[in-house]
């Protein structure tokens, strides 16, 4: 397989990766020149989900995994709203080193609109991206806070929740909030229920 993906959303969660097809091991990596936000409003969940931009000084931790031609495509339909682009290797670290002729993509958004009211961040999204994150370490989540823009207008969809492959068990949902509590504070705290 010479196609791979940088995951720096949903893709982390190895769940979320499985809901879609068939992938290799994921390993973590940090890209420079992409610049990751809540930016993309998506229509069909009424929420807001990350995207990323291309900006020479910013950098985005994430995950690259291998993907054959027909789980590539499964992945093209997933990411409606969103662009396929290949990565310069050079601008690439990771925890190992890729094949010489690997083709590294991601998908970039198609808008950069903020979440609004009409379009918040839901927690129910939110909790895949951190399941993915703490599936490495802490340390990872806290990189992914810290290098992600755009933070407000968090709702608690978890109830109901609006996104797709939302986690089906509350067991990380302590975890996550103590999490947020510390590293986001006032986003967290001004959270509203659904």
């Amino acid at each position: 397989m010479n196609n791979y993906i940088f995951g720096y959303g949903s893709l982390i969660c190895a769940d979320s990766r499985a809901r879609t097809g068939i992938t290799g091991n994921a390993i973590p990596a940090t890209v420079k020149g992409i610049k990751r936000g809540w930016y993309v409003s998506v229509p069909q969940a009424m929420h807001t989900a990350v995207g990323a931009v291309q900006d020479d000084i910013s950098e985005c931790n994430g995950v690259i995994f291998p993907v054959d031609t027909e789980n590539l495509a499964k992945f093209d339909e997933r990411e409606q709203g969103y662009g396929r682009i290949a990565l310069e290797t050079s601008r690439i670290t990771a925890e190992h080193q890729l094949p010489d002729h690997a083709i590294v993509w991601t998908y970039v958004g198609h808008q950069t609109r903020s979440p609004s009211s009409e379009y918040p961040i839901t927690q129910s999204y939110l909790d895949v991206i951190l399941k993915g994150c703490f599936s490495w370490d802490e340390a990872f989540a806290i990189e992914f806070i810290k290098t992600t823009s755009h933070w407000g207008n968090l709702i608690n969809d978890r109830s109901a929740p609006r996104y797709p492959r939302a986690i089906e068990s509350d067991t990380h949902y302590h975890l996550h909030d103590a999490f947020l509590m510390q590293h986001l504070p006032d986003c967290i705290q001004q959270r509203k229920n659904i």
